[in-house]
């Protein structure tokens, strides 16, 4: 489809539409969508009419990477068995836990 073609919304295709949505519309929702997605389609025939030839897509408008600080030990860290000292149960050096299925 070329970009000078519009595209309407036709009660048929609207049907269509709503019974793959597994949507069921009354007649008043029906009007009231036809109207609406028409209106929709036709902002979008504005926007395609912009020249956007020399705009280098964006991924995100703020242009950020990633914000987040670097991991860093600061300070004295637990030794393995003052991590160990309080749980429950042990094993070979780790916290035992219940079996997970």
């Amino acid at each position: 489809m070329s970009r000078s073609e519009k595209i309407i919304i036709t009660p048929e295709l609207l049907d269509h539409l709503s019974e793959l949505a597994k949507m069921k519309l009354s007649e008043e929702e029906k009007r009231l969508f036809l109207k609406d997605l028409n209106r929709i389609l036709d902002y979008f025939s504005i926007i395609d009419e912009v020249d956007a030839s020399n705009i280098e897509p964006a991924f995100h408008i703020l242009g950020l990477s990633n914000v987040m600080r670097e991991d860093e030990i600061n300070g004295d860290s637990l030794t393995q068995d003052e991590a160990l000292s309080n749980a429950p149960q042990k094993e070979e050096g780790y916290i035992k836990a219940p079996r997970m299925v």
